[in-house]
């Protein structure tokens, strides 16, 4: 999975630290120097490296196959050289039953056991050597520069060597966007940081505790943390105002038109009545939806059909960390290269961005200002009200 064609899978990354609006041929030569050299031997489990990111071996960096729009592209490969544990043990009960076999008893000495644990160890160390379990994983990465941001599919794990790499490489601080930090980025600017400091889970129906209770979020980060729970509060906010509005969004310079499709994840704010998915054509629709959110659950995860002043995207969205999955973008016409299509690719994926901020920001000015209390009433109504029929997915 690249972003150069097909579906496209990502989670946003800020570039912090001082950086250019341009790549230059330092950039190109740092990814160089900092290569995965597959033929060094190595006792390592896990080791990870750039690549060019057209194919797993490639090394090559420059203008031609690496930058575009004001964007690079790249890779990061991860390789694992695990000896299985099924070989391991079979090492092991090898060495000792060798052992044991001069032995009346039967069993061994514990010199013995002692002797049998090196041999392992010496099997083990030969195999890590000969790469005769090392496996190679790559994973799309594209920095635009025009947006300071990296795009990346990467999970905790991923996330952790990358953004290592990525400083260690362009002396750059990598760090995850999400809700919260989203947030913080766009009120600071504004004056407004006291506003987010301020910013505390709404209400939307009382917990098991009655009134004095509000949500917890048991799954967002508590104290000084980035405020995550806002992307659940945005994902519910979206839900009501394409539910009122048929689907339309409107932003300062256009529309946008939203559909919940295919399914919706949601969780209890209070950490008391579970989990729910659901999995329709429309599920927003379902009765069993809006019975969720009655009994404290929030949306997650949900399926969505975005159409913008460029095209529609069909994808998933993540509302905590504004991670985007499985994603098919619009049919670039009149595409007659691949760099050309990679190209306008890279300017729907800023054109989609700009948009999905742009509803965030369109939340959080509601959300900080003396209108909140009476949106929140809205809301709340909204969901006492009776969902519509929908389509159940098989």
């Amino acid at each position: 999975m690249s972003f150069s064609s097909g579906t496209v899978s990502l989670r946003r990354f800020h570039v912090i630290g001082k950086q250019g609006k341009t790549v230059e041929q330092d950039h190109l030569d740092r990814l160089a120097a900092h290569v995965l050299d597959e033929d060094s031997p190595s006792r390592m489990e896990t080791e990870y490296g750039w690549c060019g990111g057209r194919h797993l071996l490639d090394t090559r960096f420059d203008f031609e196959h690496n930058v575009f729009n004001d964007s690079l592209s790249f890779a990061l490969r991860v390789d694992t050289n695990r000896v299985p544990a099924d070989l391991r043990r079979a090492y092991r009960q090898v060495a000792e039953d060798e052992l044991a076999a001069g032995n009346p008893s039967g069993f061994l000495s514990k010199k013995q056991k002692s002797d049998a644990n090196q041999t392992l160890l010496r099997k083990v160390e030969k195999d890590l050597q000969s790469g005769r379990f090392r496996r190679g994983k790559m994973t799309p990465v594209l920095w635009d520069f025009a947006a300071q941001t990296v795009y990346a599919p990467a999970g905790p794990k991923t996330t952790e060597y990358l953004t290592e790499l990525f400083e260690r490489t362009f002396e750059l601080e990598l760090f995850p966007a999400s809700a919260g930090t989203l947030a913080r980025s766009m009120l600071e600017p504004l004056g407004r940081r006291r506003d987010y400091e301020d910013l505390r889970p709404t209400r939307f129906v009382p917990g098991q505790g009655g009134e004095g209770q509000y949500p917890e979020y048991p799954w967002t980060a508590k104290g000084p943390q980035p405020k995550d729970f806002l992307g659940n509060e945005f994902l519910l906010w979206l839900w009501h105002e394409a539910d009122v509005r048929n689907g339309s969004i409107p932003l300062d310079s256009n529309d946008v038109t939203i559909f919940f499709d295919r399914f919706l994840d949601l969780d209890c704010a209070y950490g008391e009545s579970g989990r729910a998915g659901l999995r329709a054509t429309g599920p927003t629709q379902m009765p069993e939806a809006r019975d969720a959110i009655r009994t404290g659950k929030v949306p997650r995860k949900a399926g969505m059909v975005l159409d913008i002043a460029t095209g529609q995207f069909n994808f998933t969205f993540n509302a905590e960390n504004f991670s985007i999955s499985s994603m098919t973008m619009p049919e670039v016409p009149h595409a007659d290269t691949p760099r050309t299509l990679f190209e306008e690719r890279i300017g729907l994926l800023r054109d989609l961005h700009q948009n999905i901020d742009g509803m965030f920001q369109s939340f959080l000015k509601i959300r900080c200002s003396s209108k909140w209390e009476s949106q929140t009433a809205s809301i709340r109504k909204w969901i006492l009200q009776t969902a519509k029929p929908a389509i159940a997915v098989a």
